[in-house]
């Protein structure tokens, strides 16, 4: 069977089970609608129950319940389009601010992932991190309280806008959780934090479990939280790297931890995400501060510099992207790609002992 670019996909779920559905035009439906769809149930793959390949569109119902983050999420989407234009740029900004993926293209979407930088247009921990550093920088000059109540609004009302997807789940989980050690004065040791989250989120939903994007957010905080501070401690010793230093740092960090996980899925790897992620990464938060001051007040003084920057990313991302060697296949090897944490885990054990590193807390108010 032959499946077209052109086909529009979506993910139907009822319950625990999720259908990948391709249909041959888009459909009227928005976030929260039930469709109804009539054809032929294949088998599923991923993290997918089944399969329908261009069913039947039998009915779309609207829920009664109004879904208010979605109607500001879509409010603020046609501002941003209607300053910024249709096209790659938009979209891009779309998936920055509002985790609105489904509107990129294919193409881009491909491309994004050749790069290594299919990460940042998925609303994740990176984007919940930017909303975090914002209510700690302006309202830390208030109180530790209004930091605290302030950053879990924010982190619960920018979910409710982007949608409970397991990556934002798991982010949302981290920084609430972070937020009250913080407040309290302690800090959780890493193990810790991260068997908490995981036991969690898997009593929310234990399908996660299989869920590409689960395992990639939690294989990418891991390398955060263990990798990142092993690896600052042997080349900087007590001292924090420079700004693009810990950007680089940062970044290889969690790609390290997330490769294997990649190569089994995807069977390949891109061999220019470090030097994709330095362009692309630091200019993010500016993008999604002015592409939000374009859907609040759409005036050209934000949307022009807006678009400037999403230009300037969209020329990286076709630049890197045409490099031939820009992925690496790893064909039928990939299916024992999984191996590669051994490596990778004796070499955190290395630079432990060799740093002596540790990753106990300390409980000092900061």
């Amino acid at each position: 069977m032959a499946y077209k670019k052109s086909d529009y996909r979506l993910v139907l779920a009822r319950g625990d089970l999720e259908v990948y559905v391709m249909l041959e035009h888009r459909p009227d439906a928005k976030r929260s609608d039930v469709l109804t769809v009539r054809g032929v149930l294949e088998t599923g793959f991923g993290n997918y129950d089944a399969f329908i390949y261009r069913p039947e569109l039998v009915k779309v119902s609207h829920p009664t319940t109004p879904d208010f983050a979605l109607k500001l999420r879509d409010s603020l989407a046609s501002r941003i389009v209607g300053q910024i234009g249709e096209g790659d740029e938009s979209d891009l900004a779309l998936s920055y601010l509002l985790g609105q993926k489904g509107t990129m293209s294919a193409e881009l979407s491909e491309k994004m992932r050749l790069v290594g930088l299919a990460h940042v247009i998925v609303a994740s921990g990176f984007h919940l991190g930017i909303v975090v550093s914002f209510a700690k920088k302006y309202l830390g000059k208030v109180s530790r309280f209004a930091t605290l109540a302030g950053a879990t609004i924010l982190i619960f009302a920018y979910i409710s806008v982007t949608g409970f997807s397991p990556s934002m789940m798991r982010a949302g989980l981290a920084c609430v959780m972070s937020l009250f050690a913080w407040y309290f004065g302690r800090r959780l040791h890493p193990a810790r934090s991260i068997l908490y989250l995981i036991a969690i989120s898997l009593v929310i939903n234990p399908g996660y479990l299989t869920n590409i994007a689960w395992q990639l957010s939690f294989a990418s905080y891991a390398g955060i939280i263990f990798l990142y501070p092993l690896i600052t401690k042997f080349l900087y010793g007590d001292k924090q790297p420079g700004k693009i230093a810990g950007i680089i740092l940062v970044s290889l960090a969690a790609q390290l931890l997330c490769l294997p996980i990649c190569i089994f899925h995807f069977g390949s790897m891109s061999l220019v995400a470090l030097i994709t992620n330095l362009v692309v990464s630091p200019v993010i938060p500016a993008i999604m501060l002015l592409s939000l001051l374009t859907g609040i007040i759409p005036i050209p003084l934000f949307s022009v510099p807006a678009k400037l920057l999403l230009k300037f990313q969209l020329v990286a991302v076709n630049y890197f992207s045409g490099i031939d060697w820009c992925t690496f296949d790893f064909g039928v090897f990939s299916k024992y790609a999984l191996l590669l944490y051994i490596p990778i885990v004796i070499g955190a054990l290395l630079l432990k002992r060799l740093t002596g590193h540790s990753f106990r807390p300390t409980y000092a108010l900061e």
